[in-house]
């Protein structure tokens, strides 16, 4: 299915997908790409196309922690 198909049939970016990608993601490619700083994504569909060469906030970058 190509990109506009997913566009016109509701099937674009959002955080929750990217979630759902990411927690299917294995335990070793998270690992990884929490140790690597890669530039932030544009947008979700940016980072559905390439998660391991892009970081999306509160997806798959650390969260601070509140002092």
């Amino acid at each position: 299915m190509s990109y506009t198909e997913r566009r016109r049939h509701g099937y674009g970016g959002t955080i929750r997908r990217a979630k759902r990608v990411q927690a299917r993601r294995s335990d070793w490619a998270k690992h990884i790409d929490s140790k690597l700083k890669a530039p932030k994504a544009k947008n979700v569909d940016q980072w559905l196309s390439a998660p391991n060469r892009f970081d999306l906030p509160n997806v798959d970058t650390n969260k601070r922690k509140e002092l």
